[in-house]
């Protein structure tokens, strides 16, 4: 879940950080996808420009804290390879705007509108997906439900066979987006919060009842729901794209994927952005951004975008090698394409820095009764606007009066 308090970033000690680099000593890079894999694509671009790369993967998760700290001791990297929703944090973390123009790759307008913040472009799409589906055990699971009610219908027979229904990471908001979406709701408009609505309380109230009937494994975290699905322990999970291979590995051809099943008949809406190549503390204005440009024009290249695709499972951006991923597309690698169509660009304006933790409050009040689904709505309004005050407070400080 993302943090707060902007403060808080700032006084969080750095286990490690990429140092700051000269203008003659290559470039200095942070990546947060597929570690090993895109290790080694870096790697080929360093040789293969004659370009000297240092390189450091890191958590998601421990990113924004990170960068932050970087920030604050000027230690920040000259790019950045991570989810497009960190450019939220583009006041803070002052990445570069980005001028499509530059890249001559042929990636779609959809693609590129997934690296707005606040109306301008803080990175260069590299892969797109990162969307949420329905993962299931064709071992146990014949036909995949398509409702939330036929899941619940097969939960007898699959219990009998020692079989959970399914398990996911429930209590984090990216898995309760799409209920939100299928009820009409959406977090952000035009740049404005909007959770205190009816169809956040609908959304809200429907979510608890599949946890009041016990259909999703209990207490599980994203680790113990991938854990549990690779073992055969439970007939389903819902996690995105990324994961695709290594359950692939796991399961094989028992493997299904399809969509999210409907709740009262109203299909999930998730969402989908990109991972981008972003460029923190101005760093494509400096000396090096010839060769940041060298950088991202290969990673969008044809050849690089392909193999995304079959290193990785990586749905390309660009537009020859996604044609080639979708036409030899087979098995979950098919569905996982095709399940794009029904996707809606999750937001990556700052405002969503501070929604991501006002709904997780909110929720877990209602969750546990403290709250019901209006006044929880009404709370993640509250708390979102609050905290949203206060960062403009600490980018705009206030005049003193003459």
């Amino acid at each position: 879940m993302i943090p707060i308090k902007i403060r808080a970033f700032v006084a969080i000690a750095l286990l490690c950080c990429v140092q700051p680099s000269r203008a003659n000593d290559g470039l200095s890079i942070i990546y947060t996808y597929a570690k090993d894999s895109f290790g080694a694509i870096l790697e080929e671009f360093s040789q293969q420009e004659g370009i000297p790369v240092r390189f450091e993967f890191k958590e998601q998760n421990d990113l924004k804290s990170s960068m932050m700290g970087m920030m604050e001791q000027n230690t920040t990297p000259d790019a950045i390879i991570m989810p497009a929703d960190h450019m939220g944090l583009h006041s803070f973390i002052k990445y570069s705007e980005v001028n499509p123009a530059d890249f001559p790759a042929k990636v779609p307008a959809r693609i590129w509108a997934s690296s707005y913040s606040d109306g301008k472009s803080y990175g260069v799409p590299l892969i797109q997906g990162n969307h949420l589906m329905l993962f299931y055990n064709k071992k146990w699971v014949q036909e995949p439900a398509a409702d939330w009610e036929a899941m619940f219908a097969q939960r007898a027979a699959l219990q009998a066979k020692g079989v959970a229904p399914i398990a996911w990471s429930f209590d984090e908001m990216y898995w309760f987006l799409p209920f939100l979406g299928a009820y009409g709701g959406w977090p952000l408009n035009a740049g404005k919060v909007q959770l205190n609505t009816p169809e956040m309380a609908a959304a809200l109230d429907f979510y608890k009842t599949l946890r009041q009937r016990e259909l999703p494994y209990p207490g599980c975290s994203y680790q113990c729901a991938v854990d549990l699905f690779k073992s055969g322990a439970v007939a389903y999970t819902i996690n995105g794209d990324w994961i695709g291979k290594e359950f692939h590995a796991a399961l094989g051809e028992d493997l299904g994927v399809s969509a999210i099943p409907t709740a009262d008949g109203r299909k999930m809406v998730p969402t989908f952005s990109s991972h981008v190549l972003s460029f923190p503390n101005q760093s494509l204005t400096g000396s090096k951004r010839a060769q940041l440009l060298k950088l991202a024009n290969y990673l969008q290249s044809t050849a690089v975008q392909k193999h995304f695709w079959l290193a990785m499972g990586a749905i390309p951006v660009e537009q020859a090698a996604f044609e080639h991923a979708q036409k030899n597309a087979r098995g979950y690698l098919k569905k996982t394409i095709e399940l794009m169509a029904e996707t809606k660009p999750l937001p990556a304006d700052k405002e969503m820095t501070f929604i991501w933790d006002a709904m997780g409050k909110g929720f877990l009040r209602h969750r546990e009764g403290a709250l019901d689904g209006q006044a929880a709505a009404k709370y993640m309004q509250q708390l979102a606007e609050r905290h949203i005050r206060n960062a403009q407070r600490m980018v705009t400080p206030a005049t003193a009066n003459p």
